[in-house]
């Protein structure tokens, strides 16, 4: 079949990743007995939903495939199939493409691999897949991808194996960047009976991507929870702004964003064809979309299952915790404290009541120990749990009791009861068990029936209250504007740059609103003494060599410079060492006006080459040099979150004067981090990076002064 022509295209359809999800038949471009590919879709798309007759195998070798009656081509089907999976290799892929292109085909999935993960070429072979996808309307997902399965919406496209016959339809949507991670994922979701409305991988993302899936199910009504396995991004813009808006539609995204370390970075180029960036400027960014970040496959698991399990008004809210043995309760509290996870307190009415139930007095309320009280003292086991689930300051209980390897009728009649009363009494309940044990799924399916979490162990149970509760207390830090002007709308490569002149920097510090210190330039001795003729002393003199930041290292910095005998001779100096570089015979000395009563800061910019513009800030000496605490930032950022951001940092304490010194203006300097910030996600801006470093912090009332300015632009 003939490729169409630009003078054939059709009018563009708007590509909507949802066309992949509402399917009513699919043909199986490449399908053949016994191929695993092949098996595996053919019996997933039957198993969740389509009709035998609306799964339509494709190959002119076969008559039969699987039982199901098999066509020589698109062509020949008796009416348009509203998705194509195409089984076959990378050389095949474009004459599938252009026989769905001309079937008006409105989706298609893509399996074979040899695409942008192969190098140049590959590359160039995505991009004109890609380029001709999009131009004629299909909804492409892959190339080297998986598939997809959307139990809510009957359909499994799925060619990594059988999909559980377990899995079930639910509220949780999952988009992975990697297919075997999903693969992992999807067996443990139905293994565990957590409901799914979608899971896709994306593969190459050459039509469709991240950002496109998790917009699509911020909008679907069935998705309450978005699970995300991110590598790396190419339209940093559209994935932040995906995000951000998920959170404002109400949706929680757990993100497990692996290739931050230098290896995993190394590891997502080379499998993926996907540039990467460090593991803290991807935080900055989850953090200011209000998405939360879990560390393994462990914490995600536990985190989307709590997450699913807990109405949006528990999420993070008030939690008890409550098991039959007095050791776990001393464990519990020492694990919560670890992870800065907070155990709610009762009210004086509810410890009144626990002390008189379980006859002690000022009894540990939270974790409560709650002994063998339901065998030897029922009444008191239910008051207990009564009491500490109508405590005002309680949203959750969360339950340590009895299991075996299968539960019995005993346990069955046992957990539904619990779950019941504590719901009676107004909280929400999940049970957990104090280690990952080998048990039957029928507990997975007891509590499927009950409609409360079960975590399966008290290590990622706390971490995950700990992941959903620093999630609600973080939302202070979460972007009003959506715009992300700083972020590149797609990843290029990074441009040259070039350090600006002392002017050019000097007239840029005054576009951004900071205030720095009284300074001049000079290009000799004589020029230096007279422009600072109207300066006070002591100075500080600076020699100027174009492309050299460190001054201090070079020994170009000269400090309490008392009066004009002392500035020359320090000068004089100062041209001599620069002359004696040999990098240039373009050199200056600047000279400023001493400042001090400050406590050091700095403030700067670099260029990421995922995500373009990032802010960076805190404390100097150090605390930069020794303890690398550093807060990072998406430009722009409001003077509240710059005032949050800062209290992240470890040197906060100073700024808010520990140790009997006066506390600095930290109003003053969240206001000029806010008003640089801007000026940084100015869309207009050439400026590639900058470093403002020392920025003195002056005591509260008399605000901040920058000393020393190195700022670098695109050629």
């Amino acid at each position: 079949m003939a490729s169409p022509t630009a003078t054939e295209t059709p009018a563009a359809r708007p590509l909507d990743p949802m066309a992949l999800l509402n399917v009513s038949s699919a043909a199986v471009v490449g399908a053949s007995p016994g191929k695993h590919y092949s098996t595996s879709v053919i019996a997933n798309l039957l198993q969740f939903g389509l009709p035998a007759e609306k799964v339509m195998p494709i190959n002119p070798k076969y008559d039969e495939i699987d039982g199901l009656r098999c066509h020589a081509s698109l062509a020949d089907l008796p009416g348009r199939p509203s998705l194509v999976v195409s089984l076959v290799g990378v050389e095949r892929v474009d004459a599938v493409l252009d026989d769905a292109i001309e079937a008006q085909v409105p989706a298609m999935l893509v399996i074979a691999d040899g695409y942008s993960e192969m190098g140049a070429e590959g590359t160039a072979r995505q991009a004109r897949l890609a380029d001709k996808a999009a131009r004629h309307g299909v909804t492409l997902l892959g190339p080297n991808s998986l598939g997809y399965v959307a139990p809510s919406r009957g359909v499994a496209a799925w060619v990594g194996g059988r999909v559980p016959e377990r899995l079930t339809a639910g509220r949780v949507s999952l988009a992975f960047q990697s297919s075997g991670m999903l693969n992992l994922v999807l067996n443990q979701v139905a293994h565990r009976r957590i409901g799914l409305a979608a899971a896709v991988s994306v593969g190459n993302e050459a039509v469709m991507d991240l950002a496109d899936f998790i917009r699509a199910f911020a909008d679907d009504a069935e998705t309450d929870v978005l699970g995300i396995v991110l590598e790396s991004t190419t339209r940093p813009r559209a994935l932040a702004q995906a995000l951000l808006h998920a959170n404002q539609a109400g949706k929680t995204v757990v993100v497990l964003s692996i290739g931050k370390s230098e290896r995993g970075m190394k590891n997502v180029s080379s499998h993926a064809g996907r540039m990467a960036t460090s593991g803290r400027v991807w935080s900055a960014l989850f953090r200011q979309v209000g998405a939360l970040v879990v560390d393994d496959l462990t914490d995600f698991m536990e985190t989307v299952a709590l997450t699913a399990g807990l109405s949006a008004e528990a999420r993070g809210g008030g939690l008890a915790l409550a098991t039959i043995s007095g050791g776990d309760c001393g464990l519990l509290s020492d694990m919560a404290e670890n992870l800065d996870l907070e155990l709610s307190d009762v009210t004086p009415e509810t410890q009144a009541i626990l002390d008189e139930q379980l006859s002690r007095t000022n009894i540990l309320a939270n974790p409560l120990d709650v002994r063998n009280t339901r065998t030897s003292a029922p009444k008191v086991f239910w008051a207990s749990l009564a009491a500490l689930a109508a405590d005002p300051n309680i949203a959750t209980v969360a339950l340590r009791l009895n299991l075996a390897l299968a539960p019995t009728k005993q346990h069955e009649e046992m957990y539904t009861r619990v779950a019941e009363h504590i719901r009676a009494n107004g909280a929400e309940c999940v049970f957990t068990s104090r280690v990952t044990e080998t048990s039957s799924e029928r507990w997975f399916d007891l509590f499927a029936e009950l409609g409360t979490p079960f975590l399966t162990s008290y290590d990622g149970a706390l971490k995950a209250f700990a992941n959903l509760q620093h999630h609600r207390r973080d939302a202070h830090y979460v972007n009003e504007d959506g715009a992300f002007t700083a972020l590149p709308e797609v990843v290029a490569e990074m441009p040259e740059t070039q350090p600006l002149s002392w002017q050019q920097t000097m007239d840029w510090v005054g576009r951004t609103g900071m205030s720095f210190t009284r300074t001049v330039q000079a290009m000799s001795v004589a020029e230096a003494v007279e422009a600072t003729a109207t300066m006070t002393f002591p100075l500080v003199a600076k020699g100027i060599v174009p492309g050299v930041a460190h001054k201090s290292d070079l020994k170009l910095v000269e400090l309490n410079i008392a009066d004009v005998e002392d500035l020359e001779a320090r000068v004089t100096a100062l041209f001599e060492r620069m002359a004696g570089l040999a990098v240039t015979d373009e050199f200056a000395v600047e000279i400023q006006e001493m400042a001090g009563g400050g406590a050091e800061f700095f403030l700067g910019m670099h260029s990421d080459p995922i995500l373009g513009r990032i802010m960076s800030f805190g404390l100097g000496g150090i605390f930069l040099e020794l303890l690398h605490d550093v807060a990072y930032a998406v430009p722009p950022v409001s003077a509240a979150q710059a005032t949050a951001l800062l209290q992240t940092l470890r040197g906060w304490d100073v700024l808010q004067g520990a140790r009997g010194q006066e506390p600095r203006d930290v109003a003053a300097l969240a206001d000029v981090i806010a008003t640089v910030s801007a000026a940084v996600a100015d869309p207009d801006s050439t400026v590639s990076s900058f470093d403002f470093n020392p920025v003195l912090v002056m005591p509260a009332g008399s605000g901040v002064v920058a000393v020393d300015a190195y700022v670098e632009g695109t050629k």
